[in-house]
């Protein structure tokens, strides 16, 4: 048997290492692509989702939210058993403040009983849900009427439906273009009072609410105090752990809250 040379045994080897080298190269630069168009598309889909909130029409908006409501009182939602007298009391007291200069947007407030424990959100429609659970949870009015005017800050910004957006992006795209939400409302209804908070949008929805609050002489400690008072409870219940988990207390946001009351 005729044996090889070690220069001819490198020759027969050349031809393997390269289609290796090839592929390893290949795959390097598939990985680098898909890298670079994921960065893009984290940079891109903040302006896509206020680009799709913004091309939302009023009366779809409303009609979005009307349709979750509906979705909730069948799946998730109760009437609530608070007495009428405490709950004409909250409604007169929140209906009574006077808007800041940005000015009210549409609301309407709802008491719900529901499993969802303490919760409080906003649904797209101007619809602000206050779960029973939530009202015995705080001190007092007070403290009921600052979780209000922080709910009305995050309908202010149009928070719920970018969150949608952004949630959902094809739906909410579908919804623009075919004027037909219904895909929307069944893939995102149940999930629309468990969807937590960016820092950002929390902090922006309590600047519109210490703003409501000062325009109506009520102490900006409210805000605080809401936080604090579930935050700190001693055994902390469920109610309160649920409404935290979607409106966390974040030290910047309680620093904020403090200082402003503070002037």
């Amino acid at each position: 048997m005729q044996s090889l040379a070690v220069p001819d045994l490198i020759n027969l080897c050349a031809p393997g290492r390269r289609r290796a080298l090839r592929h390893w190269r290949l795959a390097a630069l598939v990985a680098a692509v898909c890298l670079v168009l994921c960065a893009g598309w984290q940079l891109a889909r903040p302006v896509i989702v206020d680009q799709l909130a913004a091309a939302f029409p009023p009366a779809l908006e409303i009609q979005l939210g009307q349709d979750m409501l509906r979705q909730l009182d069948l799946q998730a939602l109760k009437p609530s058993e608070l007495s009428e007298t405490h709950r004409a009391r909250i409604g007169a007291a929140f209906n009574s403040l006077q808007a800041p200069h940005e000015g009210a947007p549409r609301h309407r407030l709802l008491f719900r009983s529901s499993q969802l424990g303490a919760a409080a959100f906003t649904l797209p429609s101007g619809d602000i849900i206050l779960t029973d659970s939530l009202v015995l949870a705080l001190p007092d009015d007070g403290a009921v009427l600052a979780v209000l005017a922080h709910e009305l800050g995050h309908q202010q910004q149009h928070h719920m439906l970018r969150r949608l957006a952004q949630e959902a992006m094809l739906p909410a795209a579908a919804g623009v273009v075919l004027g037909d939400t219904s895909w929307l409302v069944s893939s995102m209804a149940a999930r629309a009072p468990h969807l937590d908070w960016p820092q950002q949008t929390e902090i922006e929805a309590d600047k519109y609410a210490a703003d409501l609050l000062e325009h109506n002489g009520l102490s900006l400690r409210l805000l605080s105090e809401v936080q604090e008072a579930l935050s700190g409870a001693t055994g902390m219940a469920g109610a309160e752990r649920a409404y935290l988990s979607i409106h966390p207390p974040c030290a910047e946001r309680l620093a904020q809250q403090r200082e402003r009351s503070a002037l």
